[in-house]
């Protein structure tokens, strides 16, 4: 690597945090090697019971969610129905008073 490419690579840090951080990169591959060994088939079940509660739990919030939404749903489409019906007795009535009718 030449020069120019090197001072472009450092940022300016010291020799002192140039260590902590390859240290801390070392660490954190060490801690990424320990979690890639295999695990007893205890951990693993429990692993798979803790997924599954939480999956049971946000089903039933999803599902909670959806039951909720249904009346919002009713609500503005009812309300944009009336809006609708509203608008067209409206431009009758202009419609009507354009063309001199009484009403």
């Amino acid at each position: 690597m030449n020069d120019q490419n090197q001072i472009f690579l450092n940022p300016g840090l010291s020799k002192a945090e140039k260590n902590d951080l390859e240290e801390m990169i070392g660490q954190f591959r060490q801690e990424q090697n320990a979690h890639d060994e295999p695990a007893d088939l205890e951990t693993i079940g429990k692993q798979i019971e803790a997924i599954n509660k939480r999956l049971a739990y946000l089903t039933n919030m999803f599902l909670t969610l959806d039951k909720r939404m249904q009346p919002l749903f009713e609500t503005i489409r009812l309300t944009f129905q009336k809006t609708d019906i509203l608008n067209q007795r409206i431009d009758a009535i202009i419609e009507a008073l354009r063309n001199g009718e009484q009403l």
